[in-house]
């Protein structure tokens, strides 16, 4: 973390929204392809981005270090990834005959149409989901990825080895 980040997410925690949005649009792009990894959609990730930094602004002053902002509204994402992947997941009908309804009218609604990928990453536990999104598509390291999810370095490696693992099965 930069020194000029160090004072904004100070500034920020003193109720300075100017300076939470210069955070927001360091910190964006990260956030968003992590997001847009974790969930395959790009509207997901979008609202998971969304509900992560509203909720990470609310919470903000309750944000002990400075230098630990990153990994802090990583993982606020996270979880908003998290809640958005089990609330998708839930609302699957399971009926055939529903199943297609559902998709026909979620094609005409949204655009939207699931992907192989998604499917693919489904088979994942979460903790994997998040790991090897984290490690593989948004280049951060064990140690980072630990941080950020409040884990061990050496728990980050081995759940990244069983997600490439499954992911390689599954894939071949």
């Amino acid at each position: 973390m930069t020194n000029r980040e160090w004072l904004l997410v100070g500034q920020a925690k003193e109720g300075d929204a100017h300076a939470f949005a210069l955070l927001y649009e360091t910190y964006y792009k990260d956030l968003y392809y992590f997001a847009l990894s974790y969930l395959g959609n790009e509207a997901a990730a979008e609202d998971a981005v969304s509900a992560g930094v509203l909720k990470a602004y609310e919470k903000l002053p309750m944000l002990k270090r400075n230098d630990s902002f990153k990994s802090w509204i990583f993982k606020i994402v996270a979880n908003a990834c998290m809640d958005s992947f089990r609330d998708r997941k839930r609302l699957l009908p399971t009926d055939f005959e529903d199943a297609e309804n559902v998709k026909e009218q979620g094609r005409q609604e949204s655009g939207y149409e699931e992907t192989e990928w998604e499917e693919v990453l489904s088979q994942l536990t979460e903790k994997e989901r998040l790991v090897v999104t984290m490690t593989v598509f948004s280049d951060y390291t064990s140690a980072e990825t630990a941080k950020a999810l409040g884990m061990r370095a050496g728990t980050v490696r081995s759940l990244k080895s069983r997600g490439l693992e499954k992911l390689k099965k599954l894939l071949s």
